[in-house]
């Protein structure tokens, strides 16, 4: 009890001291402001006082007001900024180039004598059409402002946009229409276009007015006058049998949103770099990009090289096996699109009996797994396909479908008489391969010589070997398979890609009339209902009864499997993230990627909201 006595005394104390100290110190202050008061009527200090305020504190409270002061300064900037960018938005700014990487070098930079994607890719950037395919791939007006299509389906009429020069100051006029369709249909000028046009007469109504007349209906038609149209007033003077020997192919004049500025060459005379500039007497809308730059590689390894160093900011196309190559650079965008393409193996039944027999073809369907394909080569950047894609066509759902069953596979060849047997191959391995009386199953299949078709090829033979078939790969080169394989139609089985383009029209592709060269029926398919289907399609310009065409065709298609359909592969097209503005999702062919350029930016401005 003593000691907790002595510890309240002392406690007591304490506080007592400090209550003492305090009224001192209360007194002290009052007087201090006191002084203050006099000296300074205003009641707060001057700036002459405020300069005496650092010799009165000490070092640590020095110390403590600045850093104060430090953060007031910073969190003011911060709301400063945040204010201006909470009361603003980020546009897009006029300015600045685009620097592309093409595969090839540019020969003919002309809408009508274009045949590899890189003279595409240029042409379709100066030369505009009638019409043009918008970003949502409609079809919508260019040179033309409007259009009419008679009762009877067989007469086109255009009325021309009045406000067009060319990029050397001459005004666009119907004589210019005229002039480029007469000249795809002369033979002298050989244009890869010209079967396209076999037929349709092209008049001139007056300048600003021109006709077309057909010989029967053709729904396809109004996406044959995408094509660029050429200046009279140049090529006139040029025989057509030189056409292709006129440096307008390589300078050209057109009359697009872009214009031929110029070009580099090497030191053989081979085109290295090209560049293009902003018209700024452009009809449409004005881009905001003043350049754009191609250079051209010899392969892809050298355009992927050029992008990882920042050479390009983009190259036309990414193959997949590049990919995983590009995976640490984490500066791009993968832009994968769709497109009307679809990779099939195609049945020559002319060249190999057994194919012949439905079920034989419907044991390889069941014994591929398509889905491994899309999972493992293209990274499931990619969609299964069961029937040939048409663009603006969803499948039909009624069709026949052959999922991945190689059991199923395997005992539809047993019901049918083949059985497993062991034999030698010429390199001593011993197989076992399906026999019937005096017969292997055997089967040559051929791709082209590049890596997604050779992987996929190697793919579809080990899957047939499984169930028995004796399969032989035949790797043919690039620069061959259209010479050697395709216009002979010399393969039992071929891997392939078809491109259908901007119309879903697949006459070209399975017609019975384009089974040989140059037609493209490379299942060399015969069936008249098709042929008539097809036929009734090109006729009608209601496009829900043009639908039902297509999709009663593919229900045949699924039915007699002349064709085993894989995978509709996506279109990659890589692009440095400083590259702003692209939107697009589908694409017909290449040169489709620049749909939407006049919206491409790589410089930025806020504006007040």
């Amino acid at each position: 009890m003593e000691q907790l006595s002595s510890l309240k005394k002392k406690v007591t104390s304490y506080f007592s001291h400090q209550k003492k100290s305090l009224r001192k110190f209360q007194k002290q202050h009052h007087w201090d402001k006191h002084l203050v008061s006099v000296l300074n009527k205003s009641k707060f200090p001057t700036i002459r006082q405020l300069r005496y305020l650092p010799k009165v504190l000490t070092k640590q409270e020095r110390q403590k007001i600045s850093i104060l002061s430090l953060i007031i300064l910073f969190a003011s900037i911060v709301f400063l900024v945040n204010g201006y960018l909470l009361a603003t938005v980020s546009v897009p700014k006029a300015g600045g180039d685009y620097v592309e990487g093409l595969i090839g070098s540019p020969r003919f930079i002309n809408p009508i004598l274009a045949q590899t994607d890189v003279d595409k890719d240029l042409a379709s950037l100066i030369f505009p059409g009638l019409l043009k395919y918008d970003q949502n791939r409609q079809l919508v007006t260019d040179l033309a402002e409007s259009y009419e299509i008679s009762e009877d389906q067989l007469t086109y009429t255009f009325h021309l946009r009045g406000d067009v020069s060319w990029h050397d100051g001459e005004k666009f006029a119907a004589n210019d229409v005229i002039f480029t369709i007469a000249s795809i249909q002369d033979p002298e000028f050989n244009s890869p276009l010209a079967r396209s046009f076999i037929g349709i007469i092209a008049e001139k109504i007056d300048d600003n007015t021109v006709k077309f007349v057909l010989k029967e209906p053709f729904a396809p038609f109004l996406s044959l006058l995408t094509v660029g149209i050429l200046p009279e007033h140049l090529w006139y003077v040029i025989p057509p049998a030189n056409a292709t020997l006129t440096e307008l192919n390589r300078a050209p004049i057109g009359a697009g949103a872009w214009k031929f500025d110029k070009f580099s060459k090497d030191r053989v005379g081979v085109i290295k770099s090209y560049s293009l500039i902003k018209n700024n007497s452009y009809y449409g809308n004005k881009p905001y990009l003043n350049n754009i730059i191609f250079k051209f590689y010899a392969d892809f390894n050298s355009a992927v090289d050029a992008l990882k160093s920042k050479d390009v900011q983009g190259i036309a196309y990414l193959p997949k096996e590049f990919r995983t190559d590009l995976k640490k650079y984490k500066n791009l965008n993968y832009n994968n699109l769709d497109q009307p393409q679809y990779t099939a193996l195609f049945f020559n039944q002319n060249n190999n009996e057994f194919l012949k027999a439905d079920y034989i073809r419907q044991v390889i369907a069941l014994a591929i797994d398509k889905r491994t394909i899309v999972k493992d080569i293209f990274n499931s950047e990619g969609r299964i396909a069961d029937v040939p894609s048409l663009p603006g066509i969803v499948v039909n759902s009624d069709i026949k479908k052959y999922d991945y069953d190689p059991e199923a596979a395997a005992e539809l060849l047993e019901k049918n008489g083949w059985e497993l047997t062991s034999t030698t191959t010429a390199d001593g391995i011993t197989k076992q391969v399906r026999q019937k009386k005096n017969w292997y199953l055997q089967l040559k299949l051929t791709t082209v010589d590049q890596p997604v078709n050779v992987q996929t090829a190697e793919l579809i033979k080990s899957s047939l070997d499984q169930i028995g078939f004796d399969v032989q790969l035949d790797i043919v080169d690039k620069s061959k398979i259209l010479q050697d394989v395709i216009r002979n139609r010399n393969y039992e089985s071929l891997l392939f890609s078809e491109n259908l383009g901007t119309d879903p029209d697949p006459f070209p592709f399975w017609h019975s009339s384009q089974n040989e060269y140059p037609g493209l029926n490379l299942a060399i398919f015969t069936n008249k209902a098709v042929d008539k289907l097809l036929e009734d399609a090109r006729r009608i310009n209601n496009w829900d009864e043009r639908k039902d065409k297509y999709l009663e065709f593919q229900k045949i298609i699924a039915e007699e499997l002349p064709a085993v359909s894989l995978f509709n592969a996506t279109y990659t097209y890589p692009q440095d993230k400083s590259v702003k503005g692209f939107n697009l999702y589908s694409i017909a062919v290449p040169a489709d990627r620049f749909s939407n350029l006049h919206e491409w930016f790589v410089k930025t401005k806020r504006i007040w909201k």
